[in-house]
């Protein structure tokens, strides 16, 4: 009933436009250059709907020839997609070799079969961002699609990681651990992006973060980087004059990490200055048993300066006794024995390390001080130097990232400003 209804309304509708027609006659003049066209507006109407009904037919032929199944088919379109993979693959290929230009001429070949397929973007966003194209279509392209979003925003962060541009970088990580909280990469990211732009507190707030979250930090990296952290801090509290408040932070990263190096030493001179030396000398003979270094030696040595040669002996003894495999032991005993007069105790040190094959400059030049104070032997002196040239280098603070030296401890790196990388190690 309805539709008898509608078809109703449609007559009348036709009728009425004819009889407007047909009350108003007039003609249509059709100009193109010198030729001219002019027939009446009844005339245009029939041309009209022969056209439409010639279209129709030719529409009702294609279906009756299957000629739209033909170029949908799925033998067809199989085909098709087979030829794009191919293409695809051999794109990737050409990526892998660095040939980026091929492989976004072989992408774009593979878009024109499939279209915007996000594989195919993804190719060509990365061989775009390869060739260094300050504007990249594919990674707008992507970024519209909410599943591609969060890959957009990670090739945007490589790339700002790759220029160390800690300070860009860390807004978009905080961008991304909203749609992903638990996420451990960004987890850790975000922790070492504080640290890296010297953000201690904002860093100790990440570390506590990532710290629930599994697979983002070892519990051993959790204490460790807390113990970096509470050390970073003690250094801000003591610059500003509380150095109360630096010295319990330095007993927190102590606790943390009981052979954390720096934060024994400035634990130490922390005591020193309260005049404290017995607590200064316990906080670097517990680090010394793991972590040795030349800065804990030296301050050592130079605890009691009112001590006696022999006094002093006795006490380092005592200390490098506890490592005795560490040659910064051997040296710290060696340097004691010959100050003291205790020829033998030194000698037999140094020659433990030539033995080893643990002997490096150091070694050779405490043996050479020791054949002038005990020998008085010149000659023999000079050659022991002349093997201390040659001789492996001591450990030192480096770099394990860029291999740049350092000459104490810090916790970002001057050359690669990457944290928590320089580290005592031999050469």
């Amino acid at each position: 009933m309805i539709r008898f209804t509608i078809y109703i309304f449609v007559a009348l509708f036709i009728g009425l436009c004819a009889y407007w027609v047909s009350s108003n006659p007039g003609q249509v003049l059709i100009t193109w250059q010198d030729w001219e066209a002019r027939f009446s507006l009844a005339t245009m109407i029939f041309l009209a709907l022969v056209y439409s009904m010639l279209l129709w037919g030719i529409l009702r032929l294609l279906k009756w020839l299957n000629i739209v199944d033909f170029f949908n088919s799925p033998k067809r379109l199989a085909a098709k997609r087979a030829k794009a993979d191919r293409e695809l693959d051999l794109a990737w290929s050409a990526y892998a070799l660095g040939d980026y230009k091929e492989a976004i001429k072989l992408g774009l070949r593979a878009k024109s079969r499939l279209g915007d397929d996000h594989n195919i973007l993804r190719l060509l966003a990365r061989a775009n961002s390869q060739l260094g194209e300050v504007k990249n279509p594919y990674l707008n392209m992507l970024e519209a699609s909410l599943e591609s979003s969060v890959w957009v925003e990670k090739q945007r962060l490589d790339g700002l990681l790759a220029q160390k541009d800690w300070v860009a970088a860390k807004p978009l990580v905080k961008k991304m651990l909203v749609t992903h909280p638990k996420n451990a990469f960004l987890l850790r990211l975000d922790f070492l992006l504080s640290a890296r732009t010297s953000d201690w507190r904002a860093a100790d707030k990440s570390l506590q973060e990532a710290a629930k979250t599994k697979n983002a930090f070892s519990p051993a990296e959790v204490k460790h980087y807390k113990a970096v952290i509470d050390y970073c801090l003690a250094l801000e509290e003591r610059a500003a004059g509380k150095r109360s408040e630096s010295l319990t932070l330095l007993k927190s990263a102590l606790k943390n990490d009981a052979y954390f190096a720096p934060a024994a030493l400035s634990a130490a001179r922390s005591y020193i200055e309260k005049d404290d030396k017995k607590s200064a000398e316990k906080a670097i003979a517990s680090v010394w048993t793991h972590a040795p270094n030349n800065e804990l030696a030296e301050t050592l040595e130079e605890l009691y300066p009112l001590e006696s040669s022999s006094e002093a002996y006795r006490r380092l003894k005592k200390i490098a006794g506890q490592s005795p495999d560490f040659p910064e032991s051997a040296h710290l005993l060696a340097k004691a024995a010959i100050n003291a007069g205790h020829w033998p105790e030194a000698h037999r040190a140094l020659e433990n390390l030539v033995n080893n094959k643990k002997a490096t400059k150091t070694t050779y030049h405490l043996l050479a001080l020791l054949e002038e104070k005990q020998k008085k032997d010149r000659a023999a002196a000079d050659k022991l130097r002349e093997r201390a040239e040659k001789a492996t280098p001591d450990s030192h603070w480096r770099c394990s990232a860029c291999q740049s030296p350092a000459d104490h401890y810090k916790p970002i790196c001057p050359k690669c400003g990457e944290f928590d990388q320089i580290k005592w190690t031999a050469q």
